[in-house]
């Protein structure tokens, strides 16, 4: 069963709605997702995407586990997952206008990782957001409050098979004969003590029979 090594919460304002998460060996500027999903996930970098709205003010709770974890509970109805590479698995919270890191928090050092992002009902979150801003709008007297929106962000080291282009979410994982994972099949090859043998098997192919290599 998996364990629970270090978690973090706090609530942060946002700008343009997005909550980046980065590798503190990144330097430069903050580079917005281009996937239309509300979790992406690069080469040393995360983001999640907030669905209520251009400002926001969620709460978040990141973890660190040192295996997959168990499903949270009922009340996390949407949850995405993707794989991220993180060079020193020291992390900082951003904004996307990047003033000051709205907090630090550490993975078990370099590596690849899993990360899997659980909040509630985005549909309902969007939709009370709307009508808070209308009644705010029309003036009616009294001020509502917009929904608070809770994100769940769940770090855990990946498996030495997984590969950045077999992700369920936001991606999909290829079909077994396609193009895609007959790369990413090789390009796990390359890693394996067998490519050398491959090599020189497909050498001895192709110098024929009575040939000798050079």
């Amino acid at each position: 069963m998996a364990t629970l090594l270090r978690h973090f919460a706090d609530q942060f304002e946002l700008d343009y709605s997005t909550l980046f998460i980065e590798d503190d060996a990144v330097d430069h500027d903050i580079v917005p997702p281009t996937s239309g999903g509300w979790l992406t996930a690069t080469e040393q970098q995360v983001t999640v995407s907030s669905a209520s709205g251009t400002t926001s003010v969620p709460e978040a709770l990141l973890e660190y586990w040192d295996g997959e974890p168990p499903q949270p509970g009922p009340d996390w109805v949407n949850s995405s997952e993707a794989l991220a590479w993180f060079s020193t698995g020291r992390l900082s919270i951003w904004r996307t206008i990047r003033e000051h890191s709205l907090g630090h928090f550490e993975l078990g050092g370099p590596g690849l990782y899993r990360v899997r992002a659980h909040t509630g009902d985005r549909h309902e979150v969007r939709q009370a957001t709307d009508k808070a801003s209308r009644q705010n709008d029309e003036g009616s007297g009294t001020r509502t409050t917009q929904v608070v929106e809770r994100f769940l962000i769940r770090f855990w080291p990946a498996p030495s098979s997984d590969t950045r282009d077999m992700v369920e979410a936001p991606g999909s994982i290829y079909p077994e004969h396609s193009e895609q994972n007959m790369l990413a099949q090789a390009i796990r090859t390359i890693g394996t003590s067998d490519f050398a043998e491959a090599v020189e098997r497909t050498e001895r192919v192709n110098r024929g029979p009575g040939q000798h290599r050079k």
